[in-house]
């Protein structure tokens, strides 16, 4: 469900509206009921326009941003204020509304195809500014207390990072050493190990739903009918109660290992991704025996590991390559690469260069290319 009304399922409205005013969660919901009101967009939207984010531009992307306009000053007015809190408490549980994460999805995709069109027109301090809207608005999604939401904001800024590499070659000195404040002044945003907290510790979904249980019976209907990412599945679910000695107490306490498993694990996001991975198979392994919601409903931590060195990264890429783009190929050594402390690998192109890490996500070396579009 998306419309004018997407502020009613998140942010009750005080009187006069002076406790919301500065929360940029309101601002986005307001941006993307305006974007609707203006642009007709699929169920799929948010897809469709990351796609579009990749894709050659053409006369349609020029129609979304033209109508787009009142949204993305909405989303600018997000992007400028601190505090971002999307109202999702304990309570929810997992049926909590999660359509603000297609709300910003859209909003940063629209605002990242303005930033290229801006480019292409040499409008390069207007296409900063969406960039910086965009990545802000990313990391204010992550807030929100949810490892799905903080996947999805890294996934979007990784995007956007990109389009804003690819055309630095068309800032200005100045403009450049402005960008490295900029970026220096986002929200920092959420991580996965702070999201693993929250979620899988804080506000555990699962012991909600089976503290109002009595009897195995109820504990079924609960499951099928109160988590969603159970599909609805009663062999899945019966397994599942089965590998807690097939009794309501049995699951709370595979619940409460689960936790503890998962506090464990949130603090060891400090080792290295290998290392991690290695700790953690061995010990995935042993505590998964006697353990069906471990074993069954635990996220892959070892992927969340590696998925925060990706980001981290990233952002190293990106700062790295705007000092070279001021200062010249002996900068490289100014940002060492996260993964190793060693500088990126710097390879000159005909328009630009490219710069490469060591780091490998599916067996490709994560990089970024600046002047390339």
């Amino acid at each position: 469900m998306r419309s004018a009304t997407l502020l009613a399922l998140f942010l009750p409205i005080p009187m006069f509206g002076q406790a919301t005013a500065q929360n940029a969660a309101v601002k986005y919901l307001r941006a993307d009921a305006a974007l609707r009101q203006a642009y007709p967009l699929s169920t799929d939207g948010a897809q469709k326009l990351e796609k579009a984010l990749e894709s050659p531009l053409d006369e349609e992307d020029e129609n979304l941003v033209r109508a787009a306009d009142e949204a993305l000053v909405e989303l600018q007015h997000g992007a400028n204020l601190k505090s971002c809190d999307w109202a999702i408490s304990a309570e929810d549980g997992p049926l909590a509304n999660t359509a603000h994460r297609g709300a910003i999805s859209e909003l940063v995709a629209v605002s990242g195809i303005r930033a290229r069109i801006r480019f292409h027109n040499r409008d390069s301090r207007g296409a900063v500014d969406d960039m910086i809207a965009a990545m802000a608005a990313t990391r204010h999604l992550s807030l929100d207390g949810s490892l799905a939401s903080v996947l999805i904001a890294y996934r979007l800024e990784t995007a956007v990072a990109s389009i804003l590499a690819q055309n630095l070659n068309l800032l200005s000195t100045p403009q450049l050493r402005e960008l490295t404040v900029r970026l220096d002044a986002l929200p920092s945003g959420s991580t996965l190990d702070k999201a693993l907290e929250d979620e899988e510790i804080s506000r555990s979904s699962l012991l909600l739903i089976a503290n109002g249980a009595t009897t195995r019976d109820e504990l079924t209907h609960r499951l099928l009918t109160m988590a969603p990412a159970l599909r609805s599945d009663r062999q899945f679910v019966e397994e599942i109660i089965d590998g807690c000695n097939g009794s309501v107490s049995g699951f709370l306490r595979c619940v409460q290992q689960q936790q503890t498993f998962a506090s464990s694990w949130a603090r060891r996001f400090v080792l290295t991704p290998e290392d991690f991975q290695k700790e953690y198979d061995s010990e995935l392994s042993l505590a998964s025996k006697a353990n069906s919601v471990i074993r069954l409903l635990t996220p892959n931590f070892s992927r969340l590991r590696w998925a925060k060195a990706y980001i981290q990264t990233r952002r190293a890429l990106l700062r790295s390559a705007i000092a070279i783009q001021v200062d010249g190929p002996k900068a490289v050594k100014e940002y060492v690469d996260p993964y190793d402390q060693k500088p990126f690998a710097y390879t000159h192109l005909t328009n630009g260069f490219r710069l490469e890490s060591r780091l490998k996500e599916a067996q490709t070396a994560i990089s970024l290319a600046v002047g390339t579009n």
